[in-house]
């Protein structure tokens, strides 16, 4: 490929982020994060192949179900075949547990909101739900996440 084709086939970073909906910004932190190669330098300007796009479409649908940055470098510098795919569902399989248990704490709060609603507790010693709340132990100060998890058997 001569460089004038070179040229045509790469993104400035203004192309790249209009072709990918996010800030120049956004793109300069994701290099510096790892998750997207470092662009080539033409005259001092950044240079993106045209496989960047897809590489930053992928980050961004990762970024959309929940994953943190160092999930998708993970999943980024992995090779590709069986253990990416085995990443991948790792990942997938830690955000389905972790929606999971959202929604159920997400329907134990609607279950509670309902019911109080139409609580008749003159005061607050009288509450059954704030009855209910003393009666638990304190809660624990940081649960160990599917990303930590994660990490651990990956290691």
């Amino acid at each position: 490929m001569n460089t004038k084709s070179a040229q045509a086939a790469s993104l400035s970073i203004g192309e790249l982020a209009a072709a990918s909906g996010l800030r120049a910004s956004a793109i300069r932190y994701y290099e510096e994060a790892g998750v997207l190669p470092k662009a080539a330098r033409t005259s001092g300007q950044r240079v993106y192949r045209p496989d960047a796009l897809d590489r930053l479409m992928l980050i961004r649908f990762c970024s959309r179900l929940g994953m943190s940055l160092s999930d998708i470098r993970r999943l980024v510098s992995t090779p590709k075949g069986a253990r990416s795919k085995q990443i991948w569902r790792k990942l997938v399989d830690g955000q389905l547990e972790e929606i999971s248990a959202l929604i159920t704490t997400a329907q134990n709060v609607e279950r509670v909101l309902l019911e109080s609603r139409e609580c008749d507790c003159v005061t607050p010693e009288s509450c059954r739900f704030l009855n209910e709340e003393r009666a638990k132990p304190p809660p624990t100060r940081r649960r160990l996440g599917f990303h930590d998890a994660l990490k651990a058997e990956l290691v």
